[in-house]
């Protein structure tokens, strides 16, 4: 009875958080758009959740709008909560040029889901689909991963589309052709290699069936699925789905918990490794990765969660931050206790980077393409809190830190 109260709580704080509606672009940006990607459980400004509870900036109001009255030109995109990092990347694309989501021949028939999904006539950033503007990607948590294997495609297409699409059918996206449209990619506490939180006893049980209650109501009501979109269409699940075949509807668990094309194994340790082997740095992006640490030693050898840190991150921190022998994934990954500190929800060292891929220190007077530039430590922040944060006012100075990114990426030509 407790962990369905405490998945319901999660319901509720994700419902129930105040916001301001979005607005329109400026008509004069001072760089290139920015285009807010989300991670997962999260949600952009075509949700309708987005007008009660925005999902960039929550009770601090909407970061993009808020953007928006300095002159920035922001887009705030909405992709599969739950969906894999690959589902999400051709959302996104499906999103920004205005058109068919296509996931692509070969990935289709490999996951066993339609290849075709959610048709949007309009593009999210005008010009974009023409080829004749850049665009700046940052992406919180899952969110960073979805912004790189979108860059990739853009620029590398492949290989397994290529082959698998009959001549005429295949999408731009997988053909490499249109290198050059990103700008720069900034990450935000993004589980660049895994999270240990999301392994099994990593403590995000009561995440997971918060979740399968929402993908539960998205998939029964047409009201809840425009508030809070699941976006499983290409799985057959969909309020239209359940009404002709209503025990589709048990399914959402199954999807969520086991479908090997979803979150919960992108997320993971050897997961993530998966998804960084067809992904790396492109020599003509600027890449930063921001992160935080709202855990401390304990004293006793154990890294423990800050006082304030949001109470449904408390468990996995715990399990994260609990020193134990050093062990090696069945994918090969050393977990030792430089994976114990962490934002809530993300191990600081996978937040860092992606392993094996260029790397450095942010130097206001040296920024270089093609490699990452690592941020200072937030040690104020938890991994909520970079979407806003859940407490009244959001996180503190969260607006200012946003216009400082902002001002970051108008150097960027």
């Amino acid at each position: 009875m407790r962990k369905s109260i405490t998945a319901l709580l999660l319901c509720l704080s994700i419902v129930f958080c105040a916001a301001m509606p979005a607005q329109a672009a400026a008509p004069e940006a001072k760089t290139y758009p920015i285009v807010f990607v989300h991670g997962l459980a999260g949600w952009g400004e075509s949700a309708g959740l987005d007008r009660i509870a925005p999902g960039w900036g929550q009770f601090a109001g909407s970061i993009p709008k808020y953007l928006r009255g300095y002159g920035y030109e922001c887009y705030a995109a909405s992709v599969g909560p739950v969906s894999s990092v690959w589902d999400r990347a051709c959302e996104l694309y499906a999103q920004l040029n205005g058109t068919r989501v296509d996931y692509g021949a070969a990935h289709a028939a490999k996951f066993g889901h339609e290849r075709y999904g959610e048709t949007y006539k309009k593009a999210l950033v005008p010009g974009w689909n023409d080829g004749d503007r850049r665009i700046h990607l940052l992406g919180h948590s899952m969110g960073g991963a979805t912004a790189r294997l979108l860059a990739q495609l853009l620029a590398r297409g492949d290989a397994d589309e290529q082959a698998a699409t009959p001549a005429g059918e295949l999408s731009p996206l997988f053909g490499g052709t249109l290198g050059g449209r990103v700008a720069s990619i900034t990450t935000l506490g993004a589980p660049h290699n895994g999270s240990t939180a999301l392994e099994p006893g990593g403590g995000s049980d009561t995440l997971y069936k918060g979740l399968t209650v929402l993908g539960f109501a998205s998939n029964i009501s047409w009201i809840f699925s425009r508030l809070y979109p699941f976006r499983l269409g290409h799985f057959n699940m969909s309020p239209k789905g359940f009404w002709r075949a209503p025990w589709n509807v048990f399914k959402v668990k199954r999807a969520f918990e086991e479908n090997p094309d979803g979150a919960q194994v992108d997320l993971t340790v050897d997961g993530a490794a998966a998804v960084n082997g067809g992904i790396q740095c492109l020599p003509d992006i600027y890449y930063f990765s921001y992160y935080a640490c709202k855990s401390l030693d304990d004293g006793n050898g154990n890294q423990a969660p800050k006082e304030g840190m949001w109470f449904l991150f408390r468990k996995p921190s715990s399990a994260m931050g609990l020193r134990r022998e050093p062990y090696t994934t069945p994918g090969g990954t050393r977990i030792d206790e430089a994976w114990m500190p962490n934002d809530g929800l993300v191990n600081v060292i996978s937040a860092l980077y992606p392993f094996g891929e260029p790397h450095r220190d942010y130097d206001p007077g040296d920024v270089r393409p093609g490699v990452w530039q690592v941020m200072p430590v937030i040690e104020e922040y938890d991994h909520m809190d970079f979407a806003g944060g859940l407490q009244l006012g959001g996180a503190p100075g969260i607006k200012e830190f946003y216009l400082s990114v902002a001002r970051l990426l108008e150097g960027i030509e």
